[in-house]
């Protein structure tokens, strides 16, 4: 169990971290886009991301992009890959700072189980308590294993940690879907492993929904009158 305190200050960073990568787009509305990107999911999966959408109705998921691990008929789980901390591993596992010599940095993988740890990884022969991903990358919540990966000497290329997780009852993501608060689109190792994750929700974003099909609201709103006026003089 990570202490209180520590996971106070691991939210402080993480504020920190987000505020400065992050920049919030004000007084806009988004036009969809067509969506013939080649790498266009139809069905969540494992292997597959959500990048929530502009305008994303829940706060704790704006911006995000979510790499999913498990999809059936028990709900989804998924990671948040592209909010990175300034905490390091050996701050809130103190036990494993002899290990991590990497100096791994913790991410913020959703607001369930905040008390705890999982991570991705890299590895051939699959590791020992892991559940498979997509390719040779797997998902695992077993100390045990982490500090094999550890000694093992993966880099931050090859192994990320994350506190908390994304989860959702049967039914609710694809509750979400129908909403369309999330586009969907298939994973690769480099989306994962990122060297500035804080940029992938944005790069990600402009296949579905570019930049340039946003409105501001005034320009908009002068737009609707001007079509309601021009009904009006047409009947």
């Amino acid at each position: 169990m990570i202490k209180n305190y520590l996971m106070a200050f691991f939210v402080l960073t993480l504020h920190a971290s987000v505020t400065t990568t992050v920049a919030r787009a004000s007084d806009k509305l988004a036009i969809p886009a067509p969506k013939h990107h080649p790498n266009l999911v139809s069905q969540p999966n494992k292997g597959v991301l959500l990048i929530a959408r502009r305008g994303m109705p829940d706060p704790r998921f704006e911006r995000t992009v979510v790499l999913l691990a498990s999809h059936d008929d028990n709900g989804s789980l998924g990671l948040i890959i592209n909010r990175a901390s300034q905490t390091r591993l050996g701050t809130l596992l103190p036990e494993l700072n002899a290990l991590d010599d990497k100096g791994h940095s913790v991410y913020f993988g959703g607001p369930v189980g905040v008390n705890s740890l999982k991570f991705l990884v890299r590895h051939n022969p699959p590791p020992d308590a892991a559940l498979h991903v997509m390719e040779d990358l797997y998902l695992s919540a077993s100390q045990s294993t982490l500090e094999s990966m550890l000694q093992n000497q993966k880099s931050s290329q090859e192994l990320r940690v994350y506190v908390g997780y994304a989860g959702w009852a049967p039914g609710q993501l694809d509750s979400e879907l129908v909403r369309k608060d999330w586009h969907l689109h298939k994973a690769a190792i480099g989306h994962v492993f990122n060297t500035e994750p804080g940029l992938v929700w944005q790069e990600l974003i402009e296949l579905y929904d570019p930049e340039g099909q946003l409105v501001d609201q005034k320009t908009l709103g002068r737009r609707l009158i001007l079509s309601m006026y021009l009904g009006a003089r047409s009947r």
